[in-house]
């Protein structure tokens, strides 16, 4: 069971900063938001929030979680679940900025 919480404390190691980059370059305003409330600066720039501070979050958590405090057995399932925790925070923000 170890070798399957480091196959997936790697792979959510290798997918978070990629979903991380994803978010701050998708959802990014490039121009001002002074009078929009659509798309990317819906809700004060939600989206990006949502998209990049949510997958930082559930990344560290997620490693944290997984390894902190088990006594040499580490929680499998946590890294897979903070994948695709961040699957949906990329498709909530997604979502958010295209309504």
């Amino acid at each position: 069971m170890k070798g399957l919480a480091v196959v997936g404390t790697v792979l959510l190691c290798l997918f978070a900063p990629v979903a991380l980059v994803y978010g701050l370059m998708a959802f990014t305003p490039t121009v001002s938001c002074e009078h929009s409330v659509r798309g990317v600066c819906t809700y004060g720039q939600l989206p990006m929030v949502v998209a990049a501070g949510g997958t930082a979050l559930v990344w560290a958590v997620a490693v944290v979680v997984t390894w902190a405090g088990t006594r040499g057995r580490p929680r499998v399932f946590v890294p897979y679940a903070g994948i695709v925790s961040i699957l949906v925070l990329l498709y909530v923000a997604g979502r958010l900025a295209a309504g």
